[in-house]
């Protein structure tokens, strides 16, 4: 602990501490190449956590996914700034200026003026060509779900949020996690929306048997059992005078999140001082020992930590658990197949742009290429068949 802040791991991540394999649905980046060289998946390492992301183009199957960094903000599977790419689909789709007013001024700086070409330009070169290829790739998705005659429903977008939802501790760290990759739950829907549809087009390439899913559980046995854990809130004043004025008030009747509001002096003020859920061993040894200790709803006497004196309320409990195969055979199946749907779908999509006639104006080398046939023959102006 550190800086005044009891919190646990609490920075939209799943706690590593607690051993739960459940968290390890995460999003999001991972490298996977334990499970391609090994043909095992072992969910107690960061490494191993699932991807839930669409491949922007494409590595080889031989490289490693895009480091996460941890489990929220640099993910790679996350959108890094969802206004740029919004604003880069309008202009990279659409002409976003009206023909011949390119020299317009949108801005001016001490009389010299920007214009819509330069700004377009500026667009373009922070990130169009990235962007214009996600677009191509999706467009490519959507035309052989047409072709298939697949479609998605909202109700599988929303089973794959859920899933990924309660693959956290709690909805406070889920939420943490979208706020800090820069997203929206809206957001992340639409992202399970192109998952679900390469699921689909994938097929059997990415079905997980049960003797699949049975050996993952086996070795990973030991992680799936998950400790003893409390949620509390705590109120953390400087001295034991004030701790003890604040003690009398609640024992008077006061609302303790109103008092931790106003007078608590960690991060978790402005949430009336909750912690969330924690287990043994994430907090300071005597704030944790009283807190075991409390029974739901009940309130300690002024506990001294290193960092001052605190008042806890223990606010709930989850007991120790330890789940069997046919609890967690399906969880762990959506992992397995979500990290198939990771592997197989770079070298899916490459081929479904080499079966295509692709112009990509921003990338010169695929321009080049547009432009002549085999045989070195102008080939630009041929019409797609």
């Amino acid at each position: 602990m550190k800086d005044n802040d009891l919190q646990p791991n609490l920075l939209g991540e799943p706690d590593e501490k607690s051993g739960q394999a459940e968290e390890n649905i995460q999003q999001e980046s991972h490298s996977g190449e334990d499970f391609r060289d090994s043909g095992s998946l072992d969910l107690s390492k960061e490494e191993d956590k699932v991807g839930l992301m669409i491949p922007d183009d494409q590595p080889s199957q031989e490289e490693a996914a895009p480091s996460g960094g941890g489990g929220n903000g640099s993910k790679g599977w996350m959108i890094a700034s969802l206004v740029l790419a919004a604003a880069l689909i309008v202009v990279l789709i659409v002409p976003p200026f009206a023909k011949g007013s390119g020299n317009e001024a949108v801005a001016n700086v001490n009389g010299v003026s920007i214009t819509k070409d330069r700004l377009y330009d500026a667009m373009v070169e922070a990130g169009g060509t990235q962007m214009l290829d996600g677009i191509i790739r999706d467009e490519l998705i959507d035309q052989e779900m047409n072709k298939k005659s697949l479609t998605v429903t909202d109700e599988e977008v929303t089973a794959e949020v859920a899933a990924l939802k309660a693959s956290y501790p709690s909805e406070d760290q889920f939420n943490m996690a979208l706020m800090q990759a820069g997203m929206t739950e809206e957001d992340l829907s639409k992202q399970m929306r192109e998952q679900v549809k390469l699921k689909k087009l994938l097929g059997d390439k990415v079905k997980v048997t049960d003797d699949e899913v049975k050996e993952i559980f086996e070795q990973n046995k030991e992680s799936f059992a998950t400790p003893e854990q409390v949620r509390a809130s705590h109120i953390l004043v400087e001295t034991k005078e004030e701790a003890d004025k604040i003690y009398k008030e609640l024992q008077e009747g006061a609302d303790f999140a109103a008092i931790a509001k106003e007078k608590n002096q960690d991060a978790t003020k402005d949430k009336g001082g909750d912690l969330d859920f924690f287990g043994r061993g994430e907090m300071d040894p005597a704030f944790e020992e009283a807190a075991f200790k409390l029974k739901k709803g009940e309130i300690s006497q002024p506990v001294k930590s290193s960092f001052g004196y605190h008042i806890i309320k223990l606010t709930d409990r989850k007991e120790a658990t330890n789940p069997t195969f046919e609890e967690k055979k399906e969880e762990i199946r959506g992992q397995m197949v979500n990290q198939k749907v990771y592997q197989e779908s770079p070298a899916y999509i490459q081929e479904l742009k080499d079966k295509a006639k692709i112009t990509n104006t921003l990338d010169k080398s695929s321009a080049d290429a547009e432009g002549k046939d085999t045989t070195g023959e102008d080939t630009a102006a041929t019409p797609a068949k």
